[in-house]
């Protein structure tokens, strides 16, 4: 399971580009969001492609919002809504407890040491643990941008708007938050680790295997996958090669997560052992550097930097990137910025500054 293939996260352009919105998804949205799931190709696994399981997946976030959902179920997606046309060009989701109703596993990186002192031997090898130890995280997942908005900074829009969301409701979100990242495949569209571990233990290929996953049947991981660790020495050497490793279309999503506080903590994808991102959710770019600030309806001024700005906590969120001027507390953005997410001058923003 993991963040879906992005091409490179280009900076928005401040003349040209589309004007984008972060918001909640809604009930009226679940054709729309089934929509970019037949799009996304079964890119996004976790979501099956009907409109009936799109209510579904917005119906716990309703449930979230409402203070109704479960530890163990409550999360929120996050939709890309074009506002020239209305129409959602992306999603991102946000799991606020992850394997607390069924087991999260991942595979851990460590080592066993095998010596001899009467054969003078010392050897120190690479060894893969199944294991949960991410339960209890939060856990960014299910970004997808559809193909026409992805040169426009949506992407990391998407990403950052996350941040925000979880800054304005930093009780519901875990101490630590992870991204699982798509692992390095051949020039087959094949992930060597698969071919190496995975395709011996199940009857299914590795899309299968992730749709079982996403559809809640997980005991069978424990119950297939090896119970003792993997020696990474016993694998063929394209599969030891691409451990912790990240595709080569999920390369500038990698490097946004880590300037954004994420980090690898030698944790990996079960399927593709691709790179599992960790950060503490509380020193996130989104969440640390951010600011509440008044909203100013003025002209930004010939010294505006670009801002991601919020408003609202709730089924009101919206985010948006758009030019302004801090001014001790204020932030002076154009009437038509506060207009796109709903507010009036003298409203309280939340804003990271893009730079």
């Amino acid at each position: 399971m993991s963040l879906p293939d992005l091409p490179p996260l280009s900076p928005p352009s401040p003349v040209c580009d589309k004007e984008f919105v972060v918001r909640v998804a809604t009930m009226d949205d679940a054709e729309a969001f089934t929509a970019l799931v037949l799009d996304a190709d079964g890119t996004l696994e976790r979501h099956a492609e009907s409109v009936e399981a799109s209510r579904t997946t917005i119906a716990v976030t309703r449930r979230s919002l409402a203070g109704e959902a479960s530890d163990a179920e409550r999360g929120y997606l996050l939709l890309l809504e074009d506002v020239a046309s209305g129409e959602v060009a992306g999603c991102i989701a946000l799991a606020c407890n992850i394997g607390l109703d069924q087991p999260f596993y991942d595979y851990r990186l460590g080592k066993i040491v095998h010596s001899s002192r009467r054969l003078k031997s010392y050897r120190c090898l690479d060894v893969l643990y199944l294991c949960n130890d991410l339960t209890g995280c939060s856990e960014v997942h299910s970004l997808y941008v559809r193909s026409d908005a992805r040169r426009m900074g949506a992407a990391a829009q998407l990403v950052r708007a996350a941040q925000l969301f979880i800054a304005s409701r930093p009780a519901e979100f875990a101490p630590r938050i992870i991204g699982e990242l798509r692992g390095v495949q051949d020039g087959q569209g094949t992930s060597p680790f698969w071919e190496a571990v995975g395709r011996h233990f199940f009857k299914v290929d590795q899309r299968g295997a992730e749709r079982l996953v996403a559809k809640g049947h997980k005991a069978f991981i424990a119950e297939l996958m090896p119970k003792y660790p993997v020696y990474l020495s016993l694998l063929p050497e394209a599969a030891q090669c691409v451990v912790g490793g990240v595709h080569e279309s999920a390369a500038a999503l990698a490097a946004l997560l880590e300037d954004d506080g994420f980090h690898f903590e030698n944790h990996v994808d079960i399927f593709d052992a691709g790179r599992v991102m960790e950060a503490h959710t509380a020193r996130l770019k989104g969440v640390a550097d951010s600011v509440l600030l008044t909203a100013a309806d003025a002209p930004p001024g010939c010294d505006a930097t670009r801002w991601w700005i919020a408003s609202g906590d709730g089924a009101d969120f919206r985010a948006t990137i758009a030019a302004g001027t801090q001014q001790g507390d204020r932030l002076l953005v154009a009437g038509d910025t506060l207009r796109r997410i709903g507010l009036t001058a003298g409203t309280a923003v939340r804003a990271l500054r893009s730079d």
